[in-house]
């Protein structure tokens, strides 16, 4: 059984645009990660890795412990033996409170698939493949919201440029794979950036699809 790390932001936790009561998670078989596993009929192992508020490579001043770059060494050494790691992250460093350009946050992603790529990380199995998924970009309703105050028009801006920013930066890099969510799965008009039910179970199918070609099973 191949194994497959999912590392994310709060759309890999799985985090709810319209929850009922206070669960803010989706459920299992709805987050775009179950529906993978289910739709790889056991051919894989699906490792969960999503955390609300994950940036690519930026600390967070108000909400600790978020920096991508710095925890995911450790989360590669102890889920080893990974024959995958799914990287989608980008969402969260557009916010207006960090001031990157597109391209520095194309880098800083290169820079993750380089970690994972890697062969040093590694004394179970061999270095995995990488795939990337481009997040959808945030609605444009967003900057008119007060979700949280984190984004603006600018941050809409940029994350309708991450999957060209993206293309470019990891086009020479071996053994990478790009999958743009934009073109399938739907962020929530309730808050802008958060995916749907329907989101979730489309990203899920696509990314199956592509991890199918990718692993070859």
């Amino acid at each position: 059984m191949k194994r497959i790390l999912c590392y994310g932001d709060s759309n890999t936790w799985g985090h709810d645009p319209e929850p009922e009561g206070e669960n803010f998670r989706y459920g299992d078989d709805v987050r775009w990660t179950g529906v993978l596993q289910k739709c790889l009929l056991g051919r894989a192992k699906i490792i969960e890795e999503g955390l609300c508020g994950r940036t690519i490579m930026f600390d967070d001043p108000t909400s600790p412990d978020r920096n991508g770059r710095k925890f995911l060494g450790c989360s590669l050494q102890s889920h080893q033996p990974l024959d995958l790691v799914v990287l989608m992250l980008g969402t969260n460093d557009v916010r207006h409170i960090f001031t990157p350009s597109v391209k520095e946050i194309a880098a800083g992603m290169a820079n993750l698939v380089r970690m994972v790529r890697n062969p040093d990380t590694y004394w179970v199995g061999k270095r995995p493949e990488v795939l990337v998924i481009v997040p959808a970009p945030v609605r444009e309703e967003i900057a008119e919201s007060d979700f949280y105050g984190m984004y603006d028009e600018e941050s809409v801006r940029k994350s309708k440029a991450l999957y060209v920013a993206y293309e470019a930066a990891l086009k020479d890099m071996d053994g990478v794979h790009l999958l743009d969510a934009d073109k399938t799965a739907e962020v929530s008009v309730k808050d802008g950036i958060h995916l749907t039910r329907e989101g979730h179970r489309d990203l899920g199918t696509a990314a199956a699809k592509c991890i199918e070609e990718i692993l070859k099973i």
